[in-house]
């Protein structure tokens, strides 16, 4: 058995498996929402309004492209799960390979797409005018850099199939701490703004994907990143792909979503999108929980579905939500609570205080759905039915949130639109649940080996 932190989840405390998965991948994703904000604070800190748009507008941008590197990984995390789960080390091998190949040829179409429509995306964003040159830049520098960027995201959801939450901490917290050092060295010192946060980016996460390959062949990766080992396996690709596409599909026009509420919100004003950024650092901070113990469930299903237990993948979804919002009620009574106090931790311009703590006074209630929406998608996904996930996740988006965006004329009514569209996602979702046609396997089963 290969030295890295590995775990099958088919047997043992479901509890405790959860947990165990669960907190590393919550550190990691604290440390990766770090990795953002450390952008917008010392940005915040250093540089004027204008930089903090650009930068928050250009993150977000590039985050609708990355839905793509996301959705897919999930696809191949559920894939390795199920594999890894029925004990089909050959399968596990392959796969492996073949999400990196698929990864390296789909980053380099998406980096020279940003690249060159750097100029038209800046356009789409309705950017501040004050705020067009820093986000222009940001967006050519970081879709450069774009490849490490999916490299990451797939070594990530490999290591993840494996039950292994703990290397990609370590990962990231390389990124982290050399994306600090850099900022406070291209935002602080030589001035360069939105830029040097969107170079520090790139930077530290090619040093950590580096490292990161560098560890792993180091500890006897089940994967050896030999060059003969990288095999295209159509069937795979197409699993892959089959289980990938929906997820990615959903988180592009999830994320388009809330493109369209920055480019609603950019209309407001350089004050009113200075803001939202702030928000969505913190509102990303509170949620994790949430996402982790999705993610948790996801894997941990996966497995057991893998291994034909479905019982107990079952049992997975009800204590990982239990688990999930011990987490996300607090949070929301913060936000009731204390928006404004929450906003202060992160500006010092009353203006951007205020209107930030509108917006997170409304959203508020979100807190407490998406813990429901991230561990019952988690979940179906671990299930491979992610069909479904994307077709609620769309209709939410498309029906819901995006009108009701276009529609509010001030951030607190924009902050309603989450909870609200969030509500029939997951109305639909328990509905779904309770159908129990998840319980069909629809990746692989115990007499295919």
């Amino acid at each position: 058995m290969p030295s890295t932190d590995m775990h099958r989840f088919t047997s043992g405390s479901i509890t405790w498996s959860l947990i165990r998965f669960a907190i590393p991948f919550l550190c990691a994703n604290f440390l990766i929402s770090l990795y953002g904000a450390a952008d917008v604070f010392i940005v915040s800190y250093f540089a004027d309004s204008s930089a903090l748009s650009a930068t928050t507008t250009g993150f977000q941008a590039i985050f609708t492209v990355m839905a793509l590197s996301i959705g897919l990984g999930m696809g191949g995390t559920v894939l390795i799960g199920q594999y890894f789960g029925a004990k089909r080390e050959k399968d596990v091998i392959e796969t492996i390979g073949t999400v990196l190949i698929l990864f390296a040829g789909l980053s380099v179409i998406c980096a020279c797409c940003m690249i060159f429509m750097a100029d038209t995306i800046t356009h789409w964003m309705k950017t501040p005018e004050e705020a067009w040159v820093g986000t222009r830049n940001y967006i050519r520098i970081c879709g450069g850099g774009m490849i490490f960027t999916f490299i990451y995201d797939a070594v990530s959801a490999i290591l993840r199939g494996l039950g292994d939450s703990k290397n990609p901490l370590k990962f990231v917290a390389i990124a982290v701490v050399i994306n600090v050092f850099l900022d406070l060295l291209f935002i602080g010192y030589f001035k360069w703004g939105a830029s040097g946060a969107a170079a520090a980016t790139i930077i530290a996460q090619s040093m950590s994907v580096i490292i990161g390959v560098i560890y792993l062949k180091k500890h006897n990766f089940i994967f050896d990143f030999q060059y003969k080992s990288f095999k295209f396996i159509p069937e795979k690709a197409k699993m892959i792909l089959k289980l990938g596409i929906p997820m990615a599909i959903q988180q592009t026009i999830v994320f388009m979503s809330f493109t369209i509420m920055t480019i609603a919100v950019n209309k407001l004003g350089v004050i009113a999108s200075a803001a939202l950024g702030i928000t969505n650092r913190i509102d990303g901070f509170l949620i994790m929980p949430a996402l982790a113990f999705g993610s948790s469930i996801s894997v941990v299903t996966a497995q057991n579905m893998g291994a034909g237990e479905i019982k107990r993948a079952q049992r997975s979804f009800y204590i990982g939500l239990l688990l999930s919002l011990i987490f996300a009620v607090p949070s929301f009574m913060m936000m009731l609570i204390w928006p404004e106090r929450l906003m202060a931790l992160a500006s010092s311009d009353m203006k951007i205080i205020a209107s930030g703590g509108d917006f997170m006074l409304a959203y508020s209630p979100d807190c407490i759905l998406m813990a429901l929406v991230f561990c019952i998608n988690g979940f179906f996904n671990g299930c491979g039915r992610t069909t479904f996930t994307m077709v609620n996740n769309i209709s939410s988006s498309i029906i819901f949130r995006i009108p009701l965006i276009l529609v509010a004329k001030t951030l607190y009514g924009i902050g309603l639109s989450m909870p609200f569209s969030t509500l029939p996602q997951s109305l639909i979702a328990v509905a779904y649940f309770f159908t129990n046609r998840w319980k069909k396997p629809v990746i692989i089963s115990q007499g295919n080996n």
